[in-house]
């Protein structure tokens, strides 16, 4: 068992402990046979209890701790509560720390629900029926959200979940069941006030079919949750197909491009390492929609090429005027290619910006500063730093120190001085390196 499951269930037998014994000095003034049929109700109930989707079991034995507990008083929650600890833990081979749990928690539950109710009829003693009806109903609410806040609390502690899905899943759905359970113990108590102990028994038959209907409707809601768990793991495991595929997409149009153009193979990839480290920096959370955009716009940017002809793209001279606007249309190529497809369609954005200049001098549309999608900014800085430090047949690779210094003559101009601030940041840490 983990730590915090054993260090939690320590705390709580030491105050269970604690208040038991400040509590139990009220015991000799006790009516024995109250006392005993509803220790035994108690037990009969937890012996019977239901399964509540595999870690957690639903018992109507709350109904005779909360009528002991406003009928009785708190001395009375200190022998019961044990009692149908014991009746639900003997002879089914569970854990000791089982016992220590649920013998701690229906002591403090029945202890708080004890003093509650006592607390508020105190605040208005002669208000009759009305407030003691009102004291036991909150009462009833107070049991169910300090029993169900622990048991999630000890399943989250067992398991890693999270307390709240878990109460949300297992418990919000009991608080009217619990509800009820605080009427029928009122009314439990006032036969005990008006006949005695043997006055309760002629109340029991309604706890009984509510046992009997809440087991039914806990059967069929027990198949929903296990259909809806299969089917979000089947939504998981297609999810995860579907990010395959799409990486899958992205590598086989990225190879695509760099059989067009074998003179950069590799820089798709390197530059979008780069933007993404410049993305972190600026704050673009890893692996959110904004930085999935920025990897795949990087990895894609010159996807618009493939409709420029090879006779322009590969040709060794110097281009024509016309040639030149060829070459410029690739931005909006690759951006009518990704637009229509969903999971690119945002980093089509950068894709058609990946040529604009900070000053307003670049291409297709001649967008200044912050005009420009911070994707495309991080990107032209990256781009660029990529180009000067990898080998070309025409160049060779300079330096790490050389493109920096160059970008940085370019910072307002060309590029993004703030993006151009990440980049000197991250060469001053040695976290830049050149194409290998």
């Amino acid at each position: 068992m983990p730590l915090r499951a054993r260090s939690m269930i320590a705390a709580l037998v030491v105050i269970a402990l604690a208040a038991a014994v400040l509590a139990g000095a009220g015991i000799r003034n006790i009516e024995v046979p109250a006392l005993l049929l509803l220790a035994g109700l108690g037990m009969a109930s937890e012996r019977f209890d239901i399964d509540l989707y595999g870690d957690s079991r639903l018992s109507i034995s709350a109904l005779f701790l909360l009528t002991a507990a406003i009928a009785i008083g708190p001395a009375s929650v200190v022998v019961i509560g044990p009692a149908i600890a014991v009746a639900g833990h003997a002879g089914r081979g569970r854990p000791l720390h089982k016992l220590l749990f649920n013998t701690s928690a229906f002591v403090l539950t029945g202890l708080t629900s004890a003093y509650t109710y006592a607390g508020v009829v105190a605040l208005a003693p002669n208000s009759g029926r009305a407030i003691e009806t009102g004291a036991a109903l909150l009462v009833a609410m107070v049991d169910f959200g300090v029993s169900s806040v622990l048991v999630s609390l000890i399943i989250a502690f067992t398991s890693g979940q999270h307390p709240p899905a878990i109460w949300r899943e297992k418990f919000a759905w009991l608080a009217p069941h619990y509800a009820l359970l605080g009427f029928l113990a009122f009314v439990l108590t006032l036969a005990y006030r008006a006949f005695g102990a043997y006055g309760v028994l002629g109340f029991v038959a309604p706890a009984l079919m509510m046992r009997f209907t809440t087991k039914q409707y806990v059967d069929r809601t027990e198949r929903t949750v296990v259909e809806l768990h299969a089917q979000h793991a089947q939504v998981q495991a297609l999810t995860v197909e579907l990010g395959v595929a799409y990486r899958e997409t992205l590598a086989a149009m990225v190879a695509a491009l760099d059989l067009r153009d074998t003179e950069t193979h590799g820089h798709s990839e390197r530059v979008a390492e780069l933007s993404l480290d410049i993305g972190k920096a600026l704050g673009i959370e890893p692996h959110s929609r904004a930085w999935q955009d920025l990897e795949h716009g990087a990895m894609l940017h010159d996807v618009g090429k493939v409709g420029v002809p090879d006779s322009i793209l590969r040709k060794p001279g110097p281009l024509t005027e016309e040639e030149w606007g060829a070459i410029r249309e690739h931005p909006m190529h690759g951006f009518n290619m990704l637009k229509g497809v969903h999971f690119l369609a945002a980093a089509g954005e950068l894709v058609l910006s990946h040529h604009e200049r900070y000053d307003g001098g670049g291409y297709p549309r001649g967008l200044k500063g912050e005009e420009i999608p911070l994707g495309a900014r991080i990107f032209a800085v990256a781009d660029t730093f990529d180009a000067i430090t990898s080998p070309r047949p025409y160049k060779a690779a300079l330096s790490v120190e050389w493109a920096c210094e160059e970008i940085a003559r370019n910072s307002g101009t060309q590029f993004d001085p703030e993006v151009v601030a990440v980049l000197l940041r991250l060469k001053a840490h040695g976290l830049l390196r050149a194409a290998a």
